[in-house]
């Protein structure tokens, strides 16, 4: 008998410390706002600030039409100046190359590339960092070996890779089959082809379990935003809360959430979908056509801890940031 109360008494004892959790599976309480802080503490752009602050020197003492010098920066770099500064196509040119405004022809190879004014790359070029203080224009198939930043507008040809890391005080539009890691524009945009909706994955049948639907009668009847397992929130539905969904989540035309959407699967934005607040997931993120996340001075947008896939007419204000890569379709 001793022994029997002996194992039930540490049997309890186990049991104790997971009965807020069970009690939170059966009757969930974790229903309020989420907060996310939106301070960022890094500069979003902190790669073009930090070139900038190294030349500043340089080109404060720019003169003549052209010159050049050597500037200590993490190592020695080889500086060249022009106000208007031409790489030929097919010219591979090292060290760092600084004008009001600079032109990279077709197919040329450079290092650094940094313009007090424009800067226009055209198609097939490969080039480790590209900075601006105005515009930037990036052709197509253009090859970014680590980052771009501009204060001016980004414009970016098909099929270009931009690095880790690509960065405007303004607009950045992508056209098709554009590869990325992280972004920051204010917005991002998108111009590309496809422009029909996203079609849903059947998880349903392949992992056998049923879809929770939420539609507009759902919400105004007050059912908890916190979700468990798939869930497909109905066309046209307005969400004026979070949600926070545990497995995939899908999303019909139409639909507006006025908060965060948080989910453990993987979630699809179908078209004309609108997030005013972050879209954050651990699986992959599908952005339909004219779909729009975020709001002005949001620095923590879209999260994807898989793949991005983004179409046509897409707004994001802030960060995109893919763990493991990201596309326009």
């Amino acid at each position: 008998m001793l022994l029997l109360l002996s194992i039930s008494a540490f049997g309890l004892m186990l049991l104790i410390p997971a009965i807020p959790a069970l009690f939170e599976i059966f009757r969930p309480k974790d229903d309020t706002r989420l907060l996310i802080p939106e301070g960022y503490e890094r500069d979003a752009r902190f790669f073009g600030t930090s070139l900038r602050k190294m030349l500043a020197q340089f080109v404060a003492a720019k003169h003549g039409e052209s010159f050049r010098e050597e500037v200590k920066l993490r190592t020695n770099e080889e500086v060249s100046w022009a106000p208007d500064m031409v790489i030929e196509a097919e010219k591979r040119v090292r060290g760092i190359s600084v004008g009001d405004r600079v032109r990279v022809g077709q197919g040329a190879g450079i290092r650094d590339a940094y313009a007090l004014e424009s800067l226009d790359v055209e198609d097939r070029v490969v080039a480790r960092t590209l900075t601006s203080d105005g515009a930037m224009h990036i052709g197509e198939s253009v090859q970014i070996l680590r980052w771009i930043d501009a204060n001016g507008e980004i414009t970016v040809g098909s099929d270009s890779i931009l690095g880790v890391s690509a960065s405007s005080g303004s607009r950045i539009t992508m056209d098709n089959n554009v590869e990325f890691e992280r972004v920051w524009g204010s917005p991002v945009a998108t111009r590309t082809d496809t422009t029909e909706p996203f079609e849903f994955d059947k998880r349903e049948h392949k992992r056998r379990q049923k879809t929770i639907r939420i539609g507009q009668a759902q919400v105004d009847a007050g059912k908890p935003m916190i979700l468990y397992g798939a869930v497909r929130i109905e066309r046209d539905t307005h969400i004026p809360s979070h949600i926070k969904v545990t497995g995939p989540l899908d999303i019909e035309p139409g639909v507006s959430i006025g908060g965060n959407v948080i989910v453990r699967g993987d979630v699809t934005l179908a078209s004309d979908v609108t997030v005013s607040g972050h879209v954050f997931a651990e699986g992959t993120v599908r952005l339909g056509p004219r779909s729009r996340v975020g709001r002005r001075g949001g620095v923590k947008t879209v999260y994807a801890g898989r793949r991005m896939s983004i179409a046509n007419d897409v707004e994001i204000e802030g960060w995109l940031v893919a763990d493991t890569g990201g596309g326009t379709l």
